[in-house]
């Protein structure tokens, strides 16, 4: 008997049993790729530092790619030194350069802060959590930055977004009143200034949820609380359906859909009622903490860090789950470096990229397969090691099914298929008669040459699954599938008399 596997299609599924696992559908999907060439997978490529590093040992709270008329800049707000003060910086040419705030943040560090462009200012709202204290409010342009320009009579609050002619703050305060259930919006602007008038420009919803974040789609304000949405047109405000948002960060838009997370699972909305697509990848969802969850939006991929988490028994670190929207798939990726921000950025090119702030105080940017020079490591140039650190590719194939549910099988010989092979290793193991216990990997051999045979030495058995791991800093490697020859052995159910 030959089974063939070269179609690994459907990506990451983690929760099915093992009779309807797909045989195209990995178990685990981790630092490998099987959307970028259909029919092939490929190791993830790693990432590198952009600039010098902003502090050593903290972590970036605001990250933000503020484009100006003729001018871009990356925008990331970061603890000084002490530790003492957010300080706001921006990439000048390579250095991570303080732009001049006085004393308005000082005793504000850890505090998150959003940003939004309008009018070519960039505006800032943010909140401590550890703390309870609101960021003073503020605006950007160039390099200059003020409290009062366009944001004289300007709330508080905690998050920021541009929806039509408008600036909306979300979760707001003034004074020493917080409005966890308000919606504040500015003035239309008027000879190039805005202006706010907080006593009329508001609205409520029901007072029982605050809210957790925003966004704009489909020519609508969006607003949640941890189990609602509410839309807005500007003539309207009402709640459209019970499916909340644990986390603003989690909101990102392309084209017709709107993603977001929350203790659910990862949501998907057209501005009807919104589908769960994060079944495949719930068991990551449920055992993480979704208010912290983050995410980005870049080469139709909504890219979400949850961070570290445990499934099934088993420790995942620094962990993204990545859907891709054109083949509808999920896969992961375990990352050396522990994340704190997200940005979408456009290089000289135009190409969109991922930037990713971390707790070493630095910001990497994603590496792509296409690029002229393919960083295979993670965190390259920063300043514990030059070439980076390995990267893990694991992937935990569908049960294999040789034959009727009721036979026994040897497994006689493996062929597996690479380009780049790259010294790949693989291991089989039996799911064990009565489904109760799982035996451990025995290992197989190592991928060598595009074509590599091997003699198989496993106990017999109904359900079968195959594993393939790597660890390095090579380039990544490409698999194409395998192929297994058995024979039936013996019955293991006695037919009924």
């Amino acid at each position: 008997m030959i089974y063939n596997s070269f179609q690994q299609l459907k990506g990451m599924n983690v929760g099915l049993g093992p009779f309807l696992q797909p045989e195209d559908s990995p178990v685990i999907q981790s630092g490998a790729n099987s959307t970028y060439v259909l029919g092939s997978i490929l190791k993830d490529p790693g990432y590198y530092r952009i600039g010098d590093q902003l502090e050593a040992s903290k972590s970036p709270t605001g990250h933000y790619n503020f484009r100006q008329t003729n001018l871009e800049k990356e925008l990331v707000t970061i603890n000084n030194t002490a530790g003492t003060n957010l300080t706001l910086k921006y990439n000048n040419a390579g250095t991570w350069t303080d732009i001049v705030l006085g004393a308005t943040w000082d005793g504000f560090e850890n505090a998150d802060v959003e940003m939004e462009a309008f009018l070519n200012y960039c505006f800032f709202v943010g909140y401590d959590a550890n703390e309870n204290v609101f960021l003073p409010k503020g605006s950007l342009t160039g390099t200059t930055f003020s409290t009062s320009t366009n944001c004289t009579d300007m709330w508080q609050a905690k998050y920021i977004i541009r929806y039509r002619d408008r600036l909306y703050l979300i979760n707001c305060f003034d004074t020493a009143t917080a409005y966890p259930f308000r919606v504040m919006y500015s003035n239309q602007p008027s000879a190039g200034a805005l202006t706010w008038t907080p006593a009329s420009n508001f609205l409520d919803v029901d007072y029982s949820e605050e809210l957790r974040g925003a966004s704009v789609n489909w020519d609508q304000l969006w607003v949640f609380t941890e189990s609602s949405a509410y839309m807005y047109n500007q003539s309207t405000f009402k709640k459209q359906f019970d499916t909340g948002c644990s986390a603003h960060r989690t909101i990102q838009n392309s084209g017709p859909y709107m993603f977001w997370a929350n203790y659910d699972g990862v949501w998907r909305g057209t501005g009807g009622q919104p589908e769960n697509i994060g079944q495949p990848v719930g068991k990551f969802i449920y055992n993480g903490d979704p208010r912290d969850f983050f995410a980005v939006i870049v080469d139709e991929e909504y890219r979400l860090y949850i961070g570290d988490v445990t499934v099934d028994g088993v420790d995942y670190v620094n962990t993204e789950l990545i859907f891709n929207m054109p083949t509808q798939t999920w896969r992961m990726r375990e990352n050396y470096h522990t994340f704190t921000t997200y940005a979408k950025f456009m290089d000289d090119e135009g190409i969109p990229r991922v930037h990713l702030g971390t707790t070493t105080g630095e910001v990497f940017q994603k590496s792509k397969y296409y690029d002229d020079t393919i960083y295979n490591a993670d965190g390259v140039g920063s300043e514990l090691s030059a070439t980076g650190y390995a990267i893990h590719a694991d992937i935990e194939f569908s049960p294999v099914k040789l034959g009727d549910m009721q036979t026994e099988h040897r497994i006689k010989t493996l062929t597996a298929y690479a380009e780049k092979a790259q010294g790949v290793n693989l291991s089989m193991r039996v799911l064990d008669k009565n489904l109760s216990s799982l035996t451990p990997y025995k290992k197989i051999g190592q991928l060598t040459k595009y074509i590599n045979p091997f003699d198989v030495n496993v106990d017999n058995g109904v359900l079968l699954q195959l594993r393939l791991s790597e660890y390095s800093k090579l380039p990544f490697f490409n698999f194409y599938g395998f192929e297994l020859s058995g024979e039936p052995i013996s019955k293991i159910l006695k037919p009924l008399k």
